[in-house]
């Protein structure tokens, strides 16, 4: 079986979904940002701070990392699509999964202070939306609207695991 990855923009609820899915088909789940900030002992924010390639460069490695992993849930950073190798790493062993969340949704429940990309406001995330949405359609095997609840969403994606399979 086949990795589970989960790209799109950062709140639209990867690492809870991954989480659920990892109890749900009982396989290791692996949050890539948790991952990376343990690996290289350094928190996103300060790699931030250094520049977004040097934070960039990590991401991608950690990237290559995941193409070894097998029968792994995995939940990316919302930027893993800016660089084309992420995404051949990633499909190596994995489905890639585009959660789509409304962005009205996510500006109402993510703390964008906690966010470096956000921290100058929600504005940024609908910038960031134009940016990237395009990338998240052309990486993405599967694109799911993530408009209902969170068992509604593990469904949809366990069933496409199912035909994968079959």
């Amino acid at each position: 079986m086949k990795n589970i990855v989960l790209i799109g923009i950062m709140g639209a609820g990867k690492t809870t979904i991954g989480k659920k899915l990892s109890i749900d088909l009982n396989r290791p789940f692996i949050d890539m940002d948790e991952y990376l900030e343990k690996k290289y002992e350094m928190r996103i924010s300060d790699m931030f701070k250094i520049s977004e390639d040097y934070f960039r460069d990590h991401e991608s490695a950690c990237c290559q990392d995941m193409s070894t992993q097998r029968q792994t849930i995995i939940s990316t950073g919302g930027g893993v699509i800016k660089r084309p190798e992420n995404i051949a790493y990633l499909k190596k062993n994995g489905i890639i999964f585009y959660i789509d969340r409304p962005l009205d949704q996510i500006v109402g429940d993510v703390d964008t202070s906690s966010r470096p990309l956000l921290k100058d406001g929600a504005q940024k995330l609908y910038d960031l939306d134009r940016e990237r949405r395009a990338l998240y359609m052309q990486s993405c095997d599967y694109h799911l609207i993530n408009d209902g609840g969170l068992e509604e969403i593990c469904q949809k994606i366990i069933a496409v695991m199912k035909e994968e399979d079959a």
